[in-house]
């Protein structure tokens, strides 16, 4: 046997016992223990060679300043929770130890630094980051009264900690979003922490000051891996603040549910605009461990179950280990787990949601969507992010915008990922992902990678591309975000097919964007029809982006696609993704070119246009996405599609394909005005105006599915007043008479469009 068959069936095993591990029960309060016990005894361990290689490798940063390191903090605090929970005064010993020694660690800090920076004119603060700063505040609170400390000793960490504290008052940050929240908790704690100190009740004001702008109100935030540090901000502030009735909110309960439909296949939440794979993780297991005890909510523990375990594998695999029971998780996530162990509740048994496809959660705060068929690791799941900056705090967005260099982000910490597929995964591989955080300060070149280009989206630009010109260097620029508008039009669970339309609009550049996704649930394919309106009469150019880590083959307007890793991940490589253009008329060019995207270098596939638009013309792109084998070569099912020809060209897409047993078509109405009247009578929308010839069919519907198998005709339609079908109605809206007219003339006969309608109707041959 060779030694490359050895590692592989090393490596499955190692894999099995790890699933296997995993699968036998929840995470109880004793696991929580239990890690946070080896993580104390090897972080201890590991203190004074982490110190020693941050004191040479340390110097001021012209961001942060002063920036002393993490660890001990994390350590300390639980170090400090184990004392409280096993009354082992060598706990506390070892907290003490660090936390006073904590201050010492500015001897690093060059003498003349100080006077570099106006706010360091009266000293250095000793916790230079509002991220550590509760977990010092909580470490002290739990040893104070151990007996291990004598008054010099508690003098100088209650020093430090006061001289931090009224640090913060030179940049109160304020707003919804993490940054804020953070200080708000720091300042709180603080003020529990050293309640005599004459500062105390300055610090409780500012606190209370800046937690009003996220305490039952809308986070102002649009990235995953901020959304955990400013709810996990909110649940600890609430905790040492007494506010339990902020965690009993309609908002709260809205982020519960929402970063609930988040989960993926993949066992982490699905990251979007400012958030790392896999990242922040270990902020979201203690607040729905707090969730699931305080609603009696067994979903919620499901989650924080999920997310554990899954990291957990992760963490034995990249160190080829199999015993999760005994795994080193490190002081950077005990410090969060002494919350899980506090907040849990064990007789709460895990279960997963049994929700499908749906929105996450509506239309005006979370703006997304989700595809899913099942919530297993192998389930499909697609997530769409059509979010944009929004009217809500508009105050603190606008004062991030004139305080930071926030460019290139939609406010905050967003990307310019309106309409863009952030995820599809399928077989437990991942086919399409999102662009990761950004590879430098305060972002990267160009924008990388917040900008348009580095997103599974349609991108505009102005002026014609000559078509010798490089696609990446036409549609680059500084990476600065574009302020647009977005809508739902529609989404759709139907027997057959699941259907969503989200719409852009761009006003200072004078276009609109619609998205229309179809998934062909019992066969696991999309088709993705984007229509592009122009407002304005103008040049543009457009340009359907996916983007990939590895194309596996290309030919023509066909891509074979896979993702082998996302950083360090190392994959499950159980699917590919075929990816094609279907139409590629009237100067369209298909092509590839090199990206950096999430520290690793992927492809960006492309389907582009340029010419002349009037205002009121259409542009579209049609995409199939096809998940399969990654062993299996799909590509004659490809014979199975075709576009069809319409009697609107340029106002519909018609797509029909054929299985063998059955023939179905998707007609989508990409004009959806063109049922409207000049006149401005009631109803205004005409059959005659709207209606679409899609190869048998007929109707004004602005979305249509339809599946013939022998004399049966099933059908999925939405916004409709008709469905003909080789001129046999399928179904016919009946008349009304429609009074009080807008020109005063006498009641009309019209048609009212139904909402959706499914059914399945006997035809002639």
């Amino acid at each position: 046997m060779s030694r490359r068959s050895v590692r592989l069936i090393l490596s499955l095993t190692v894999s099995f016992v790890i699933f296997a591990q995993a699968a036998q029960a929840q995470t109880r309060k004793s696991d929580y223990l239990r890690y946070l016990k080896i993580a104390a005894e090897k972080g201890w361990q590991d203190t004074p060679g982490i110190i020693e290689r941050w004191k040479r490798e340390t110097k001021p940063s012209e961001l942060w300043g002063y920036d002393a390191p993490a660890h001990p903090i994390y350590l300390a605090d639980l170090l400090g929770y184990l004392y409280q929970e096993t009354k082992d005064k060598t706990y506390a010993e070892r907290a003490r130890d660090l936390l006073a020694s904590y201050g010492d660690l500015r001897s690093v800090i060059p003498a003349d630094y100080p006077g570099k920076r106006v706010e360091y004119r009266n000293g250095v603060p000793a916790i230079s980051n509002f991220f550590i700063m509760p977990p010092y505040s909580r470490s002290y609170m739990r040893i104070r009264e151990s007996g291990v400390l004598d008054a010099k000793t508690k003098e100088k960490i209650e020093r430090d900690l006061a001289f931090s504290l009224d640090h913060i008052f030179y940049f109160p940050e304020w707003g919804a979003h993490n940054r804020a929240m953070l200080r708000a908790e720091s300042l709180y704690y603080g003020a529990a922490a050293l309640a005599a100190h004459p500062n105390a009740r300055k610090w409780k004001q500012l606190a209370e000051t800046l937690a009003s702008d996220s305490l039952k109100q809308w986070e102002i935030e649009d990235a995953t891996g901020y959304h955990g540090v400013w709810i996990y901000s909110v649940f600890s502030y609430a905790d040492i603040a007494g506010r339990e009735d902020v965690l009993l909110s309609p908002q709260v309960k809205f982020y519960l549910d929402y970063f609930l439909q988040l989960l993926t296949p993949h066992g982490n939440l699905a990251d979007f605009g400012d958030a790392h794979w896999n990242g922040g993780w270990e902020r979201f297991v203690p607040v729905f461990e707090k969730a699931a005890t305080l609603y009696r909510n067994p979903q919620y523990k499901f989650l924080a179950q999920q997310l554990t375990l899954r990291a957990l594998e992760r963490m034995a695999k990249q160190r080829n280990e199999t015993d999760l029971i005994n795994l080193n998780v490190g002081a950077g996530v005990g410090s969060p787990f002494t919350d899980a162990h506090r907040w849990a509740d064990d007789a709460i048994t895990p279960k997963a949601p049994t929700s499908g496809s749906q929105d996450v959660l509506e239309d005006v705060i979370g703006k997304k969507v989700v595809f899913r068929n099942g919530w297993e690791r192998t389930s499909t799941m697609m997530l769409l992010n059509y979010r944009d900056e929004g009217d809500g705090g508009r105050l603190g967005r606008d004062y991030l915008r004139q305080n930071l260099s926030v460019e290139e982000e939609k406010m905050h910490h967003g990307h310019a990922d309106e309409n863009s597929i952030v995820l599809l995964m399928s077989g437990g591989s991942v086919l399409l992902r999102d662009a990761g955080y950004r590879p430098d300060l305060p972002s990267g070149q160009y924008g990388a990678w917040r900008a348009d280009y580095f997103h599974n989206r349609v991108v505009a630009r102005k002026n014609k591309r000559d078509k010798t010109q490089d696609v990446y260097e036409f549609l680059r620029n500084s990476g600065a975000y574009r302020p647009v508008r977005t809508q739902k039009i529609d989404f759709l669970t139907f027997k057959d097919v699941d259907v969503s339309r989200t719409r852009l609009i761009d006003d200072e550049m004078g276009y609109q964007w619609d998205r229309v996704v179809t998934w062909v649930k019992e066969q696991d394919f999309f088709i993705v029809v984007d229509g592009v309106k122009a407002l304005r009469s103008d040049w543009f150019t457009f340009s359907n982006l996916w983007h990939t880590r590895k194309v596996l083959s290309k030919e023509a307007q066909t891509f074979d696609t896979a993702y082998d890793q996302v950083q360090t991940d190392i994959l499950p490589a159980n699917k590919s993704l075929l990816l094609h253009f279907p139409e590629n008329t009237f100067g369209k060019q298909i092509g590839t070119f090199p990206i950096s995207r999430h520290f690793q270098d992927e492809t960006a596939i492309h389907q582009t246009v340029s010419s002349y638009y009037n205002a009121g013309d259409m542009e579209f792109f049609v995409t199939i996405l096809l998940p399969h084998n990654a062993s299996e070569d799909v590509r004659a099912k490809l014979r199975q599609f075709r576009l069809l020809n319409t009697d609107k060209p340029g106002k519909a897409i018609g797509i029909e394909f054929n299985d063998g047993t059955s023939q179905s078509v998707i007609g989508v109405k990409l004009d959806l005005e063109m049922d409207l009247a000049r006149e401005n009578v009631r109803p205004r929308y005409q059959y005659g105006l709207g209606k679409v010839r899609y190869g048998d069919y007929e109707t004004d519907a602005a979305y249509l599915y339809a599946k013939r198998r022998g004399e049966q005709v099933s059908y999925s339609a939405s916004t409709m007043t008709k469905i003909l079908f080789r001129e046999q109605p399928l179904l016919e809206a009946l008349p009304n008479t429609f009074g009080l007219q807008l020109d005063g003339a006498a009641p009309r006969i019209g048609y009212a469009h139904w909402r959706y309608w499914e059914d399945t109707v006997t035809v002639k041959n």
